[in-house]
């Protein structure tokens, strides 16, 4: 017998699971000078961006917003686990990059990484890691057609806001 969740008890568990995450980062990756989501990200960067990338991309990647993500970059150069590299072509442009004191302490971070991911991931076989990898991109899908929605419904709301205010003068 298949039970029937509600919506409401489905976002709330994926809550849970988001909150529970963050936990297991800190315990698991933290140090004396950095949280274990920021630990975390630089382990991404070491990853995906071991030449470094933009702030954009990053943006995309990781589904975080600009302001956010600055916040967390400028915390790593205070830090000097990243640093910025100007774009000759374009001032605004700037490529975020590891710095040798990350590159020197990445392998740890790298070593204390995998060991979670995998102490995490031991709870699904592989044919459920792979479900559940379909249900996440399924589901960030329906968020990213959302956000689209309303940015549509926003721009429309500006329109016709700002002919009511030209019709006003």
């Amino acid at each position: 017998m298949e039970e029937d969740f509600r919506a409401e008890d489905l976002l709330f568990m994926m809550k849970k699971i988001s909150l529970d995450l963050a936990a297991q980062m800190d315990q698991c990756l933290k140090n004396h000078e950095m949280t274990g989501v920021q630990v975390y990200f630089l382990v991404y960067i070491l990853r995906h961006h071991p030449k470094g990338t933009y702030l954009t991309e990053l943006c995309r990647e990781i589904g975080v917003s600009k302001a956010t993500l600055s916040a967390l970059i400028k915390r790593m150069r205070e830090k000097e686990y990243l640093y910025f590299l100007e774009d000759p072509g374009d001032v605004r442009k700037k490529k975020v990059l590891p710095t040798a004191k990350l590159i020197a302490g990445g392998n740890e971070f790298l070593r204390k990484a995998e060991q979670m991911e995998a102490e995490i991931c031991s709870a699904l076989d592989a044919d459920e890691r792979r479900k559940l990898w379909d249900l996440e991109k399924k589901l960030i899908g329906r968020f990213a057609a959302m956000e689209e929605n309303e940015k549509d419904r926003q721009e429309v709301y500006n329109r016709e806001k700002s002919i009511t205010a030209a019709g006003a003068v």
